[in-house]
């Protein structure tokens, strides 16, 4: 497919310059301004945007960042790195975080979070509180033994890693080892299963593969250091001891001396717990001293316990063994989770052993899922880089970014050790939790938004939860718009009738600040902390999604009045957007002359100043924003923010932290191409709150992957996709931690809107409810086929289409999925009269309906399919 491009397009070749493209580049850029308003992209990389591609392949020095993680959702934080050695061990609930109480603290020499951008400037490399690893030994015909370590000190002669989220794949090679090696790493990851993707544990599967034409005997060997309470406990007072239970190693720890008294009861310490290690494999042999390899040194008063099992290899064969590493530290941090109790994992496992025992018993079915969920996502015709960057956001989850706490209950900082309160402002970005674990997303909504952050009286929603702090106009818009999308996620009303009439209030709440002109006036905070004034099309396009989600809400329960009258307002409010609003190229925000000191975006050309129509889009709402003048607004973005190197703009800007570094290529925050207006008026004319201007001149990944979302929906989708690999780029492993997009701190939460852009390439909307599912595909629309969620199932969706026909399937690979709609885009010229379907080995016919040029085709009763089966739907023009 031909993709839609602007006259200007961006030359990349200076900006890029060192990085890893697509495909080569044109000659060099001529930077007369810091951002140049002629792109010209060249058709090389125009091509190479789409083109399928393959799975990316890092050696050498790009291993040194690679920290991809690893652990279960919510249960702490282990990175692999790109040698296959595990990493960080994020997870002994360590409370010293900056922003809580003021302290920092020491982490192999580095600070446990980097803040503002230190991560980005100076990327963490492999660094760990313990000793923990793999080696392989091998005995030669003489009778000496050999080892490799399974890392980068092994000495292997090539050495590669593969991410591929929830997996990675490391291979080792050496012609001087009998053997191959293959690992696949992962935690349990099954999209609609929040408990099993959330195990305190890392897989780590081993293949051994013997090229030669003898067989061949290897022990493959795994040792775990014991660090029990080195954390909260001094050195005297501690008795670590590694006990054996069958075939797994388990480390524990208890006082030394019972007359001790630390600062809280010992077992609510929150590094006291247990780890676990072992092989899933009958020949195991577990030790409380481990025949470690001699480069493996431990502290003094560390056991070091360890795993073992031989293996023949036969000539020509291959043989898999997989270890489990699992870990149990109930308490967080007592400070900063009030009343929120222990971890949700210890509610369901006594100790570290009992995890790798439910890994053991149910290993099967685990890995089975994980593996077909793994499929399921890579088996597209969507570009693989594409596919990549856009999932691996969902990691987020499984680090210390994300908790999760007895009976459930969800609560997440910013970013790690950042700003509490699973913030509304910033969650309210993401895509990805809302589609892949929607129980988590109904938790928040049901306890925490329209619970305990809700102030009845008001309808504020506090948008730190908890943690209170009030009124943020984009965060209580966004919690509306969230819990539309959870019904949408749901096959009934059940979750969101109980919640109604506290969301109307909420609504009520922001339409009190309605003038009556469709505008929001007087104090608005939000995500760029401070309060601004006046009228600005970000918060009330925002707004303007909330009313048309309450429409539909309404519409949904039976609520015609409420319905009616959100709908009045928006359409009000669409018309007021352009009159005063909007420029003739992008929206702007008008300034309450009575709060000149206000912080504002003026005149500038704001990323987010249509973040309400990609919300809505996102949520299948359709269109709440004027078509013509959002295109421009976009389109705007692209010439005046879209930075082809940071260099030149910096050096002009200076305020703001360093998300982008000279050659990186990224959407700048805002600009001003107006002569009316600069920083200085930005920040209130107000040296005091220039701070506030700082975010103006910054990439946060967050902000730019809902314009590329967006800009493909309105059928940009070069653009889209060219911002989408300016981000890609600037994770280049040979730069920094691919798996670490960096927002005030680490793995920060507003960049899970990057699964945004995959649902945007595949046009996907769905209301379980009423069992509608439907796809309009922006990339090769012709032969199309991804993956898709649902409220109980997921699978993938494939089309094939022409002038003369369209057949779509549906296959389902996991749960199951009712449907009475299924929605498709046909190739213009082509209107079809009849659908057939088959399911089962049983035929179906439904009737087709004609909206908007999409093709709906409905059957007179719901259709279920279950895991396993497919559902193929057949076109076809002519007499009815």
């Amino acid at each position: 497919m031909k993709l839609p491009l602007m006259s200007s397009l961006l030359l990349f070749s200076t900006a890029l310059e060192g990085v890893a493209a697509p495909a080569a580049l044109a000659g060099p850029a001529d930077f007369v301004h810091p951002i140049p308003a002629e792109k010209n992209l060249s058709p090389a990389w125009i091509a190479a945007l789409s083109a399928p591609g393959e799975a990316e392949v890092w050696r050498g020095s790009e291993l040194d960042y690679i920290g991809m993680p690893v652990g279960g959702l919510c249960a702490g934080l282990v990175y692999l790195g790109g040698d296959g050695q595990l990493w960080l061990w994020d997870i002994f609930n360590d409370a010293r975080r900056e922003g809580i109480d003021g302290k920092t603290a020491p982490y192999e020499g580095k600070d446990i979070i980097p803040r503002d951008g230190s991560a980005y400037v100076g990327p963490r490399t492999q660094s760990s509180p313990l000793q923990q690893g793999f080696a392989l030994s091998w005995e030669t015909s003489d009778g000496e033994t050999h080892t490799r370590t399974l890392n980068r000190a092994g000495g292997w002669a090539d050495l590669s890693f593969t991410g591929s989220y929830p997996l990675g794949r490391v291979s080792y090679r050496d012609p001087a080892v009998p053997v191959t090696v293959d690992l696949v790493a992962y935690s349990p990851f099954i999209p609609l299963n929040v408990d099993d993707s959330s195990l305190p544990a890392t897989v780590l599967r081993y293949t051994l593969s013997n090229p030669g034409a003898t067989p061949v005997t290897v022990t493959l060997s795994g040792w775990l250091e014991n660090v029990i309470g080195a954390q909260t406990c001094p050195p005297a007072e501690i008795r670590r001891s590694n006990q054996v239970k069958g075939a797994t190693l388990l480390a524990t720890a208890d006082k030394a001396r019972p007359d001790w008294t630390p600062p809280t009861h010992f077992r609510r310490l929150r590094d006291i717990g247990t780890m676990a290690l072992t092989f899933l494999d009958a020949d195991t042999i577990a030790s409380a001293e481990a025949p470690a390899p001699a480069l493996v040194t431990t502290t003094a008063g560390q056991p070091l316990g360890g795993v073992r099992t031989e293996k023949t290899i036969p000539a020509g064969g291959a043989l898999t063994v997989t270890a489990v590493i699992a870990w149990h530290f109930p308490n967080a941090a007592p400070a900063t989770f009030p009343g929120y109790g222990v971890r949700e994992y210890a509610t369901r496992f006594a100790d570290a052993a009992a995890v790798v025992n439910y890994v053991a018993e149910n290993f099967a079915r685990l890995d089975a899922e994980t593996m077909r969920w793994s499929r399921t996502w890579n088996d597209s015709t969507l570009p693989r880089w594409a596919l990549d960057r856009s999932f691996l956001n969902t990691s987020i989850l499984a680090t210390t970014t994300a908790y999760r706490f007895e009976g459930g209950r969800f609560w997440g900082w910013e970013g790690i050790g950042a700003c509490e309160g699973t913030c509304t402002h910033v969650w309210g970005y993401g895509q990805a939790m809302g589609r892949l674990f929607p129980e988590l997303e109904r938790d928040l909504r049901t306890r925490t938004d329209f619970g305990s952050a809700f102030i009845e009286k008001t309808g504020v929603i506090h948008f730190r939860g908890d943690h209170g702090f009030g009124l943020a106009i984009d965060g209580q818009a966004m919690v509306i718009l969230r819990t539309w999308r959870e019904h949408t996620m749901t096959t009934d009303d059940a979750f969101l009738r109980p919640l109604w009439p506290k969301v109307k209030r909420a609504m009520e709440r922001l339409i009190a600040q309605d003038r009556g002109d469709g505008l929001l006036e007087g104090s608005q905070h939000n995500t760029l902390d401070s309060d601004w004034h006046g009228q600005n099309a970000w918060l009330c396009g925002l707004y303007h999604a909330a009313l048309r989600a309450c429409e539909a809400m309404a519409a949904d329960l039976g609520d015609p009045e409420f319905a009616e009258r959100c709908r009045a307002l928006r359409l009000k409010g669409e018309r007021s957007m352009v009159e005063k609003l909007y420029n003739g190229e992008y929206f702007i925000n008008l300034l309450d002359p009575k709060f000149p000191h206000s912080v504002n975006s003026g005149t500038g050309c704001h990323i987010d100043q249509v973040l309400g129509q990609s919300w809505a889009f996102q949520a299948g709402l359709g269109r709440v924003l004027p078509a013509a003048e959002t295109r421009s607004a976009l389109q705007s973005l692209w010439r005046y923010n879209f930075c082809p190197d940071a260099g030149p703009w910096r050096e002009l800007n200076k305020p703001g932290r360093w998300y982008g570094l000279p050659g990186d290529a990224g959407l700048i925050m805002t600009t001003f191409p107006r002569p009316d207006w600069n920083y200085l008026k930005a920040a209130g004319n107000n040296p005091e709150t220039m701070w506030a201007a700082k975010y103006y001149n910054e990439y946060m990944t967050g902000f730019e992957w809902q314009v590329a979302g967006h800009m493909i929906h309105e059928g940009m989708v070069t653009e889209g996709l060219a911002i989408a690999r300016a981000i890609h780029d600037r994770y280049a492993p040979s730069k920094r931690n691919p798996y670490n997009e960096i927002e005030c701190s680490d793995h920060y939460a507003r960049a899970m809107a990057s699964y945004g852009v995959f649902t945007a390439l595949c046009g996907y909307r769905y209301h379980g409810p009423s069992g509608l599912l439907a796809f309009a595909p922006k990339l090769s629309p012709d032969r199309f086929k991804a993956a898709f969620t649902s409220a109980e199932g997921w699978g993938s969706y494939a089309q094939q289409r022409s002038a003369d026909g369209f057949t779509a399937t549906l296959d389902l690979a996991y749960g199951k999925l009712t449907l009475k709609t299924l929605g498709v885009q046909t190739v213009d010229g082509f209107i079809p009269t009849k659908a057939n379907g088959r399911i089962a080995g049983r035929e179906i016919t439904g009737t087709i309906e004609r909206v908007d040029g999409e093709t709906l085709i409905q059957w007179a009763q719901p259709v279920t399919l279950a895991a396993g089966e497919s559902l193929v739907v057949t076109l076809h023009a002519g007499q009815p």
